[in-house]
This record gives C-alpha cells, sequence and structure tokens, in this order.
C-alpha cells in the first residue's frame, strides 16, 4: 500500500465524520487493498455530500473495513451505489443508515459470492412495498423496509435465500395493502410472520414429524403425553431445555440432523428421556442443595434412568450415546476456565458408554459406584443425590469459582432441565401439607384453559390456493358436568325407540365365530394338517406340529369420533316443541351412545365451537376409553351452544386423535346446524373452503368423514364440504330416532 494513500485525508465537513475516519482508518488499511481502500474513501466522501448529514458516512466508516474485506474488491462500490441509487434517491432515504449497518450481521451469515443475493433481496422488496401514486413513480416510504433489515440477522442466520423469499411473499400477499400489518410481519411480531419463518427454517418441524412421534410413545411406552413445542428464537429462551409437566411435553419445534441422528430419531430419543424420569423418579427435597450439587446429582440420575429403561429397551442405549459428546479428557484448562461443565459432560459419557477411554480414578470409582447400585436392582432419585454430591466433594476444584465456565461440547441435547426430581417446600414452610402443595391443580376450569397449551393448525386460504401456517389455536379441555339424571330420563322418554334400536343391535351384534387354523393347541384337531404332519413323519421330514384350529368371535373393527357443534344457533327453538336444537341433539347423542355401548364399538364424543382463530374450544365429553356410564352422562347433561362454528380446525383436532385409534374402519360423524362462520371472517366462502380442505385431509388417511345437517339451506353449500358425504335432516324433531339409525346404516 503507497504511503500516499495512507496518509490521505478525507475530504469531507462534518467534524464528527473526520473523528470516525480518524479511529477507522487504521482499522482500514490493515483490511482493505489499495483499490478497496479507493473505494472506502469515495464512499465516505460520496455519503457525506448527498444532503442527509453525517450519519450514514459514520455508519459506512465503521462497517466498510470488514465488508470490503470479506467481499473483495468492487464490493464497497457496489454498496455505496445501491444505497444511494435504489434507497436514497427513493422515499425511503431514512433506511440507508440501518441498510449500512446490517452488514455487520450479514458478513456473518452470508458467503463471500452472496452480495448480489442479499442487494437483490432489499431490492425486491422496495419495489414490491414502496407506494406509488398514479403508478408514476414511488411517493410514500416502504412501511416494512426498516422491520425486514432489522431481523436480517435472525433471517440470514436460519433461513436459505429461497426460505427467505418464501416468507417475504407471504407477507407481501396478505399485507401489501395494510401498512401496519405489514410493519408488525417484517418485525416478526405476529403469530402467522412466525409460523411461516419456522416453515421455512433449515431442519425438521416438530409439527411435521408429531404423528410418527405419538405412534412411537403410545406403541413404546404405552403413554399419551401432549406435546407442546417451543421456539427459543421467538420466546427469546437462552438454553432452555425440554421438560414434562402437567402430562404435557414441552420440546424444540425444530430439529436438525445431528452427528448422522435423523430429527425424527432425535425427538424420540427426547421423548423417551423424559418418559423414563416420568416413570423412575422421585421428588427430592432441593431446599439444602447447593446448585452445584443438583446439577452433578442430576448428571447421576439421568444416567440412572437411562439405565432403567435401556433394561426394557436396550436400543435406546446405541441412540442416546450418538448424541451424547464425547469429550476428551484434558479439553478444558482449569487455569483459565471452571471445568465444572466439562466434568460433568465427561462423567455423563462415562456412565453410559463401556467402551470409554477415560483415565482418572475418582471418576473411575464413581462409575463403579453407579454401577453397583444398579446391578442390587433397587435405586431411587436419593442414591443420584448421594452419588452427585460424594462426586462433587472428591472433585472439588478451587477453579471451579473462577467466572469463565467452559462450554464447548458440553450439552445433551436431548435431556430435560429435571424439573421433575425436586421439591422446593420453603414457600409452603410451616404448612401441615406441603407434600399436598406441590401439586396444587386449580379448580377455576377458566385457569386450566390458560395453563393447557393450544395445538395449532394450518388454515386453508382457497384465494391463494395455500395454507395459512399455525393459523387457528384449538384448546382443549374436559367438559363441565351437572346431574346425570338427565339423560336417564331422556332414555326413558325414548323407551319405545330403545327397544326398536335393541332388536336391530341384537343382530348387528357379532354372532358367529371365526376359524383359526394352524394352532399348536387349539379347540379341535384340523384333520388337513394333522393327515399332512403324519405323512411327513413317514416321509422321514419335520412335521408341522401347529395341527389343531381355535375359534374366536368375528368382531367388529370400528372406531368412531362424533364431532358436535355447540355454536349459538343451537339455542334456537324448533316448531311448537318447545325443545330447543341443543336438547333435541343431547336425546340424540344419549340414544347413539347407548347403542354404540351394546355394539361394544370404539367411540368418543366431543363438542367444539369458537370465539375468532385464536380462540377455538374443543370439549372432551366422552373419550375412547371411558364407558357409557354417569360421568359421561354428567358431561353430556351440561352441554351449552356458543359462540361460532370453525369447522376445518375442529375437524382437523378431532382427526388427531381418531387417527390414533387401532381399528379397520374409522368414521368421523359431524353433527351440526349451519355453515362454518366466524366472528373474525369476513367471506362467507373462506371457512367453507377450508373445511373442505379439512375433510379431504381427514379422507386422504384413512378415515371417513361424514355429516349431519340440520340447517335446511344445507343444499346450498354441504355439497362443497363433504361431497356426497352427507344427510340434511329436515324435520330436526326426528333426529333423536334418524340419528342412531344412520349410524347403524353407516357401521353395517
Amino acid at each position: 500500500m503507497s504511503e500516499a494513500t495512507q496518509h490521505q485525508p478525507l475530504d469531507c465537513a462534518f467534524e464528527s465524520v473526520q473523528e470516525v475516519f480518524t479511529l477507522n482508518i487504521d482499522q482500514a488499511e490493515n483490511k482493505l487493498t489499495d483499490h478497496g481502500l479507493k473505494e472506502y474513501y469515495q464512499g465516505a466522501e460520496f455519503l457525506a455530500k448527498i444532503g442527509q448529514g453525517d450519519k450514514l458516512s459514520i455508519a459506512f466508516l465503521k462497517v466498510m473495513p470488514w465488508v470490503g474485506e470479506f467481499y473483495g474488491d468492487g464490493s464497497i462500490k457496489k454498496i455505496t451505489d445501491f444505497a444511494y441509487q435504489k434507497i436514497s434517491r427513493t422515499p425511503n432515504k431514512d433506511s440507508v443508515e440501518p441498510f449500512l449497518i446490517s452488514f455487520i450481521d450479514v458478513i456473518e451469515h452470508t458467503n463471500a459470492d452472496q452480495l448480489d443475493d442479499y442487494l437483490g433481496l432489499i431490492e425486491y422488496h422496495l419495489k414490491k412495498t414502496t407506494i406509488s401514486i398514479h403508478g408514476i413513480h414511488d411517493t410514500h416510504t416502504s412501511p416494512s423496509l426498516k422491520a425486514l433489515i432489522g431481523q436480517v440477522h435472525l433471517l440470514l442466520e436460519q433461513l436459505d435465500y429461497e426460505g427467505v423469499y418464501e416468507w417475504v411473499n407471504y407477507g407481501l400477499r396478505y399485507f401489501q395493502n395494510h401498512p401496519e400489518r405489514q410493519e408488525e410481519y417484517f418485525s416478526l411480531s405476529t403469530p402467522d410472520s412466525k409460523a411461516v419463518f419456522q416453515r421455512q427454517r433449515k431442519g425438521a418441524l416438530f409439527s411435521d414429524l408429531e404423528r410418527p412421534i405419538n405412534l412411537f410413545q403410545q406403541a413404546l411406552w404405552k403413554t399419551g403425553f401432549m406435546y407442546a413445542p417451543y421456539s427459543p428464537d421467538f420466546e427469546k429462551l437462552e438454553h432452555f431445555a425440554p421438560y414434562l409437566e402437567s402430562d404435557v411435553i414441552r420440546l424444540p419445534d425444530i430439529y436438525t440432523e445431528f452427528n448422522g441422528v435423523s430429527p425424527c430419531k432425535r425427538y424420540m430419543a427426547l421423548v423417551s428421556h423424559l418418559v423414563a424420569h416420568h416413570k423412575y423418579t422421585t421428588r427430592v427435597v432441593a431446599d439444602n442443595v447447593s446448585p452445584q450439587q443438583r446439577f452433578f446429582a442430576e448428571v447421576f440420575e439421568d444416567a440412572r434412568v437411562e439405565y432403567l429403561a435401556c433394561q426394557e429397551y436396550p436400543g435406546l442405549r446405541k441412540l442416546w450415546m450418538s448424541l451424547i459428546p464425547n469429550p476428551g479428557e484434558a479439553d478444558c484448562d482449569n487455569e483459565k476456565y471452571s471445568c465444572v461443565r466439562h466434568r460433568a459432560i465427561v462423567l455423563t459419557r462415562a456412565l453410559i458408554d463401556d467402551k470409554h477411554s477415560y483415565k482418572d480414578p475418582i471418576l473411575l470409582e464413581f462409575v463403579e459406584k453407579f454401577k453397583a447400585l444398579m446391578a442390587k436392582g433397587e435405586s431411587s432419585s436419593q442414591d443420584s443425590l448421594n452419588l452427585g454430591i460424594l462426586y462433587l466433594v472428591k472433585t472439588h476444584q478451587v477453579s471451579d469459582a473462577l467466572p469463565d465456565m467452559y462450554f464447548d461440547n458440553t450439552e445433551v441435547s436431548y435431556r430435560d432441565d429435571n424439573r421433575s426430581m425436586w421439591l422446593f417446600i420453603e414457600e409452603f414452610d410451616e404448612d401441615d401439607e406441603i407434600f399436598q402443595n406441590t401439586n396444587k391443580v386449580e379448580d377455576d376450569e377458566e385457569e386450566e384453559i390458560e395453563v393447557i397449551p393450544p395445538h395449532y393448525y394450518d388454515e386453508w386460504d382457497y384465494a391463494y390456493e395455500s395454507y395459512k401456517p399455525d393459523w387457528a389455536a384449538v384448546y382443549e379441555r374436559l367438559h363441565s358436568h351437572t346431574d346425570a339424571s338427565k339423560i336417564d330420563r331422556l332414555l326413558d322418554k325414548n323407551a319405545a325407540l330403545v327397544k326398536q334400536l335393541k332388536k336391530v343391535l341384537d343382530l348387528l351384534k357379532p354372532q358367529s365365530k371365526k376359524r383359526v387354523r394352524y394352532q399348536e393347541e387349539g379347540a379341535e384337531l384340523d384333520l388337513d394338517i394333522a393327515l399332512r404332519s403324519v405323512i411327513d413323519v413317514k416321509n422321514g421330514s419335520q412335521p408341522d406340529t401347529r395341527i389343531n384350529v381355535d375359534f374366536e368371535h368375528d368382531s367388529r373393527s370400528v372406531s368412531v369420533l362424533l364431532l358436535l357443534d355447540l355454536s349459538e344457533s343451537l339455542n334456537e327453538t324448533v316448531g311448537s316443541s318447545g325443545q330447543t336444537i341443543l336438547e333435541l341433539s343431547q336425546e340424540a347423542v344419549s340414544l347413539l351412545a347407548w347403542a354404540v355401548e351394546q355394539l361394544g364399538d370404539n367411540f368418543a364424543i366431543a363438542g367444539f365451537n369458537s370465539d375468532t382463530r385464536q380462540k377455538v374450544m374443543y370439549y372432551h365429553i366422552k373419550g375412547y376409553s371411558e364407558h357409557w356410564d354417569d360421568t359421561v352422562k354428567s358431561r353430556l347433561a351440561d352441554l351449552k351452544a356458543e359462540f361460532s362454528t370453525r369447522m376445518g380446525a375442529a375437524i382437523r383436532h378431532g382427526a388427531h386423535y381418531l387417527d390414533l385409534q387401532q381399528s379397520d374402519k374409522k368414521l368421523m360423524l359431524i353433527l351440526t346446524d349451519g355453515e362454518p362462520a366466524d366472528i373474525d371472517m369476513g367471506d362467507p366462502k373462506a371457512l367453507i373452503q377450508d373445511a373442505h380442505k379439512a375433510v379431504q385431509e381427514v379422507q386422504q388417511k384413512g378415515m371417513y368423514p361424514y355429516c349431519i345437517s340440520l340447517d335446511k339451506r344445507a343444499d346450498e353449500y354441504i355439497g362443497d364440504i363433504f361431497g356426497s358425504h352427507y344427510s340434511v335432516i329436515d324435520r330436526i324433531e326426528s333426529l333423536p330416532k334418524e340419528l342412531p339409525q344412520l349410524f347403524l346404516s353407516l357401521t353395517k
């Protein structure tokens, strides 16, 4: 670099710019070539003379040495020209400074050949969002350019450019003519913005893997815990760990492949670890235990529950081991760092990996103590605490108190925060019922709604032929209850119909027996197989020992979900009877539930209504595992009709439970008195088309949706939703008779 260039002054009248130039010129000279340094001078001088004060040159001088070094010669001039011609000469001149500053993040999340990609993205967004009057020239600023630039670090860190454009285009599609909502969207502050962003992230979304993970949980562990994914980026959670609490598993919303382990298997490892804690961990009082003691106790407890789980399912050990780091014994320098986490991860690896290479005698001593404990066949969480405290005492170092903690390669991503292990009783001191208080559940039903996280479902937008991701929030709750005798009185009222149904049910009940051949033990000898075995013996061949036949009842394999519309319109009175549609529906459902109980089919009842997309309520009235008893009757007796009918979200959520049933035939009956609608929807076709899409999704999963409509105008729209799979009952008074008969005809 020439001496003249090094000492060339900056041609600028702003003293503030000269001061910043003096502070940054040495950095620029060290990083830039002669050509790059020339661009640096010219850019700073040019931006100081375009009438926007000193702020552009100051931002430019601070950032461009790193940018020019990263992108090479020509890049600084390209950015300067873009800032002036594409941004400053439009109504968006206030965005030039944040645009320049954004390169601090851009160079961290792009390659050296991707400068044009970033500039193209900004230009594309500018053209689409800067408002033109009469189509002649731009006259109003882009309402969202600053918002987009403000999120560029997150966009480029987690999305490729294809994903960024998908996210941008969604915002343009729906909010191009809504400046305030457009700014909120591009600030990543709205639910739909976050949802679209998540769909484009690198990795596999939990929502796409939920079904196999659910089946895995049920098949392996015979449990049915719900899931509530979290996103650390949006919820501003740092080092947030999964956990299981109140029958809900909180887990990351996205996983990428790690150490050759697929995202699906990573979720399986996580769920298995949490369920193992649920099965084997008992609470230990933590008030007199220090954080470091708890930390090492948790290491032993994690290893203990995993050891017990591997006794039942040995294949889990290989899966877990592939996700646990394998650090070197001397990786952490205890002269510089606190090595607590490093000692913990080394111990974690040694406890699960029998082929580890560690030599530390104290470590080996405690591995043997752990193995001896597990070999006894009886262990507890208290044992883990005892081992953890003793291990900390024997390995404690003065450097443990250093402020700099060693974190490299010390995290086990699938493990939880072990909240299930600890019991804190300080807040209940002097209380005789402290252990009851730790698991106290509020009786207030409204509080329960807030505690259970919602399920989010996409909603179909027929206008753009695309899904609005995670658009409808479905909240579950167990329906309230009242006097069950009300249902018994309804059945007594329909005693004559009950007798008729009983005759039909007796005919439908499985009567015949089915032969099961090739049994080693059975009710009868299977002569054909027996003779063949005798011939085999005489020929010197190995005979087939399965020479018996047994019999089993040829049973029905049917699972049914009855989904009840509980919207406000059910409060209308029917004719001169004085009964409401809701009361007639209660009669009909009571008769149907009684009939299905006689048949022994797998049967559930649920209701739904909605108050905007943010609150779709799904009420459990009868579960598949429940019998038709007073508990179910008391819920059915307390049905209430209120709010609106967001049918598509309810169908999708009901399908989630119906799909889990092990049956040859899966029938979803939807009983409704009107078309899908909600107070936040202006287009009457929108929810009809969404319900139609939901029906298609259910059919693709092998389920059979069928609608019973009580709306006399249903012919105008019902076919658009269900095709030919519907019935319209014009005389609502006949519903108690027709509903059971319709069910029987559908399940023959």
